[in-house]
């Protein structure tokens, strides 16, 4: 049945996707802008393809999401608000880091469609408690702050042999300082890592976060 249609849709700044279920039966093609309410939160996603049969088995009909609507125009304007908002977050973000000497690289950041959630994306090079930061940027912005650390996808990082805290969304008042040992890395391996994400940050800008709505 039509109303019973599910979705494959890619969200998020890393590319993740996921199966949706319509709220309301809603007709989607490859391609649409659909607004998702996903395990991070309310955000505009990309409608791939129908889920099928096939798909469960990398996605499971019971871990589906909700695909509320296509996106509209006044969606469209908060996506646009919430980028500039992310802009401003992550330039203030790095002047935090900085001032309380972190040994954290922001790389990007992710302000979702209600505006009330921002995705911290960030790298580290030794053991750093984060909480500070986070919870300043919370009262900041009145945003629920989450982090994804993506220490463990950093080539460089691996090359130089520092462990990780994990990845994956730690909650405003969650993290505490992390697994990298600290002394593990030098300062100079520290400046080899933020020259590595700085070029590719440039990347994402170019590519990323080419105005898609």
């Amino acid at each position: 049945m039509e109303s019973e249609r599910e979705y494959v849709i890619r969200y998020g700044l890393l590319g993740d996707f996921g199966r949706f279920r319509p709220a309301v039966p809603v007709d989607c093609r490859r391609g649409d802008l659909a607004v998702v309410r996903s395990p991070r939160g309310l955000e505009v996603g990309h409608v791939l393809c129908s889920a099928t049969p096939q798909h469960d088995r990398f996605l499971p009909a019971a871990t589906a999401g909700t695909l509320l609507r296509l996106a509209t125009e006044e969606d469209t304007r908060a996506a646009n608000r919430a980028r500039r908002l992310g802009q401003e977050v992550f330039d203030e973000a790095r002047r935090r880091a900085e001032t309380l000497t972190l040994p954290v690289e922001v790389i990007d950041v992710e302000v979702l469609l209600d505006s009330d959630h921002v995705i911290l994306h960030f790298v580290r090079w030794a053991d750093g408690d984060l909480r500070d930061l986070v919870s300043t940027l919370s009262k900041l912005f009145s945003m629920h702050v989450l982090l994804q650390d993506l220490t463990k996808a950093d080539p460089a990082h691996e090359e130089h042999g520092c462990g990780s805290c994990g990845s994956g969304g730690c909650g405003s008042g969650g993290c505490g300082s992390g697994g990298c040992g600290t002394g593990g890395c030098s300062s100079a391996k520290a400046d080899d890592v933020r020259a590595y994400f700085a070029a590719l940050r440039e990347k994402m800008q170019n590519h990323t976060r080419t105005p898609l709505l």
